[in-house]
This record gives structure tokens, sequence and C-alpha cells, in this order.
């Protein structure tokens, strides 16, 4: 398991996952947070300048992940962020210079670490609450080991940060 992270470089840079209510009023984004449509709109746009919008000028927050993943089984779900989710990612990180890819994602109980194996999954909901999705294999596409934990000077968990995905 890598070291925790305790500073804020996951507000400027690399793919992140937040889920604590705090630390996202403090970021002052939740006006700024936008739906996934709204980032593969984005995507397919090809990341207008004009039209991102940036928190702090070095973030941009989206909510609706963890609504998806839900809506799906879990065959197709693996699929989809694998095949949708990532490629955006991916394209972000080349496209968008000096700047953080935040995904929200509120229920931290839903999150399932396996430090002996350095992974992160996803509880699901509905029929399939007894399974869980490897979201973390998925969105890092493979690169789990280079997961870092985000956490305050307190050592409270608000979320998973990578620093760059390739």
């Amino acid at each position: 398991m890598n070291a925790a992270l305790r500073d804020d470089v996951w507000k400027r840079r690399g793919i992140s996952v937040l889920w604590d209510g705090d630390t996202l009023s403090q970021f002052n984004a939740a006006s700024k947070i936008i739906s996934l449509r709204r980032f593969f709109e984005l995507y397919e746009a090809g990341w207008p300048e004009d039209d991102m919008p940036f928190i702090n000028d070095s973030a941009v927050m989206v909510a609706g992940l963890d609504v998806m993943i839900d809506a799906l089984t879990p065959d197709e779900v693996v699929d989809w962020v694998e095949q949708q989710v990532y490629t955006k990612i991916q394209s972000f990180q080349s496209s968008v210079d000096n700047c953080a890819l935040i995904f929200w994602m509120a229920e931290k109980s839903r999150w399932l670490e396996n430090a002996s194996e350095n992974s992160y999954n996803w509880w699901l909901s509905g029929n399939y609450r007894q399974q869980n999705f490897p979201i973390g294999r998925c969105i890092w596409n493979g690169a789990q080991n280079g997961v870092k934990r985000i956490e305050s000077s307190q050592g409270q968990w608000l979320g998973l940060y990578h620093q760059r995905i390739s």
C-alpha cells in the first residue's frame, strides 16, 4: 500500500475520487460539479477551454459515476467503465493541462479496500448489492499500485488519488 497523500495536490492534478462532504464544502465546489453526461459532452466537444467548469482554475469535478455504475449489471459495468469512462479520463488528462479530474462518489461505506492486493472495489446496490465492482482497476486501467489514499491531517480517509494514468 502506498503512503497516504496528506497535501492538496489532488486539487490541482491527477485523477481522484472524493467522498468526504466536509472536504467538498471547503473546496467550494458544489456549485461547479458537473454531471457525468456533461463530462461526456465536453469530451465530444474536444474539451473546449471556454466551456470548462473549472474549480479554482485547477480542477473539474464530476458527479454521477456511482449512479451509472449502479444502473448496470456487474458484467455491463466493467465493460462500460473500461470502454467509455476510461477513454474519456485518458483524453482529459492528455488534453487539459495542469488540471485535476475529480469524481464525486458520496458513499464512503460502499468502498472496499483490499490492502494486500492494493485494490479498490465498489459495493453495488439493488439486485447486486452482495457483489462488488473492481472500480480501481477500471478507472485507473490497472495502475492501482500508484493509487494513494487522500487523508486529512488527522488521518481521516477522504478519497483516492492517482497522479497520472497511462
